[in-house]
């Protein structure tokens, strides 16, 4: 399968992995849902917070749905993203301080988390986590005063990716009733029929190559109904815009060729 989701993979095994630890998994560990509403994520904290594997409660973790990536290969069309995985350990300070709590500040967690998970290279990616910079930030939740966070992040190259082969931009030539003008190079003056042909880009055997045009200046593509399929030289009568655009299984769509027709 060529394209997969692997982000909610990645946020669960990074779950896993905490909840293995002897000493980070005692605590609870929750998973927050992109899109989750507010009334759902107060939910999962307070779970978070409550009873650990060890009967204790007043400190957990929730990992962050996955939700920001950078492109560090922009002149690598397809290549790897670098995705930025985000931690959550959440304090209810005065349970944590109560006969009931762990009695271990949220930092000391948090603290651990970073060791643990800058030696494991989650699924479905090509390298070890990357602490980010500050890898450790520790703040208090201003509407409720008695939660305190702290966000552990890490960056990461995904490995689920296919890079992209881009056809090469199709050639137009213009014939006929046309005068290239001196000014630009894909601009011609009519001064009668013009005939436009558009070559196609070469391919490996058993590749074949679609091309569309458009004369309304819009963008040719097979989903464009003002689009039409190129077969054979198209004649121009009148001023206008010309597009091409190849397309082709397996390949990205090339750039668009164009040649501008004005009387």
């Amino acid at each position: 399968m060529r394209y997969q989701d692997l982000w909610p993979a990645i946020q669960k095994d990074i779950r896993d992995v905490i909840l293995a630890d002897d000493f980070l998994g005692a605590r609870a560990g929750v998973a927050v849902e992109p899109g989750d509403p507010e009334s759902v994520i107060n939910a999962k904290i307070t779970k978070a917070v409550g009873a650990g594997f060890d009967g204790k409660n007043g400190v957990g973790f929730l990992v962050l749905p996955i939700e920001r990536a950078d492109d560090d290969n922009v002149s690598l069309p397809g290549g790897p993203l670098k995705l930025t995985i985000s931690i959550q350990w959440v304090e209810n300070v005065p349970f944590n301080n109560a006969s009931t709590g762990t009695g271990i500040p949220i930092r000391v967690y948090a603290a651990a988390c970073e060791k643990l998970l800058k030696l494991y290279t989650p699924v479905g990616l090509t390298q070890s986590l990357v602490p980010g910079k500050p890898v450790l930030t520790e703040f208090t939740d201003n509407i409720n005063k008695s939660l305190r966070v702290g966000m552990v992040e890490f960056t990461a190259v995904e490995a689920d990716f296919k890079p992209f082969l881009r056809l090469n931009r199709p050639a137009i030539t213009v014939t006929g009733g046309a005068t290239q003008s001196q000014n630009g190079t894909n601009d011609y003056q009519l001064t009668g029929n013009a005939t436009v042909s558009v070559a196609f880009p070469a391919l490996p055997n058993g590749v074949a190559a679609t091309i569309y045009y458009t004369t309304d200046g819009s963008h040719p593509y097979p989903g464009n109904p003002d689009a039409t399929q190129y077969n054979s030289p198209v004649n121009i009568i009148g001023p206008g815009l010309f597009r091409v655009r190849a397309f082709a299984p397996g390949y990205a769509g090339s750039d668009t060729a164009a040649v501008n027709f004005w009387q």
